[in-house]
């Protein structure tokens, strides 16, 4: 595990983004694990969340044109990821996001900000069942752009349509598909950390059971 990983594997335990218990998700299914970057609410939060995604963005030497954020968590990233890459290491790259509903006056259309044109680099704080990053996809597919890349927080590890999301993104859409960490990254820190031992036994079982 390089130093990224674990650096955000520990400041997600900090902040209580990465929590251990049991958890009931949207679809219903059992968890012994909760991820929200949504309580990344303030300035010195989002600011350290934004540079992880910059360092990840820089060590992966990503090659894009500007950077898209779907609504509506995307568009906090997207704008953050943005400011980050120009104080922190002098890059300057241009975001969009999308509204949810196209805007019929004043500033007219679907997006806000920069409109797409080139190569995308789509941001997200999760992969689930890589549902919203397609749409995002197919979005910018229809108005002038390639999206090429995709970075999110952490990649779940879970099916999508047949196989592993992540990896049906990429085969279908021929896009490059990053995290920061993914559901394999946080078991590793577990069996690294005594303090966490008594979640390692659900965490294997769950990974065990959804993994693709």
């Amino acid at each position: 595990m390089n130093n990224l990983k674990k650096q955000f594997i520990e400041f997600t335990l900090n902040h209580e983004i990465l929590r251990f218990g049991s958890f009931t998700l949207n679809s219903g299914r059992q968890s012994p694990y909760f991820f929200n970057t949504g309580l990344c609410n303030n300035g010195q939060l989002l600011n350290s969340l934004a540079g992880f995604y910059a360092d990840s963005i820089i060590i992966n030497s990503l090659d894009y044109d500007f950077i898209f954020g779907p609504a509506y968590k995307g568009i906090t990233l997207a704008t953050s990821i943005s400011q980050t890459l120009y104080s922190k290491h002098n890059i300057n790259k241009p975001y969009c996001h999308n509204r949810k509903e196209a805007k019929t006056h004043g500033e007219a259309g679907i997006f806000v900000g920069i409109k797409p044109n080139g190569k995308a680099l789509i941001v997200d704080d999760v992969i689930s069942s890589g549902k919203s990053i397609r749409e995002s996809i197919d979005l910018l597919s229809e108005n002038n752009s390639h999206p090429s890349s995709v970075l999110v927080a952490f990649d779940r590890m879970e099916v999508g349509e047949k196989n592993r999301a992540s990896k049906e993104l990429s085969d279908t859409h021929s896009v490059k598909v990053y995290s920061i960490i993914t559901l394999e990254d946080i078991i590793d820190y577990i069996k690294t950390d005594d303090s966490l031992s008594s979640h390692l036994s659900e965490m294997e079982k769950y990974i065990s059971q959804y993994k693709r």
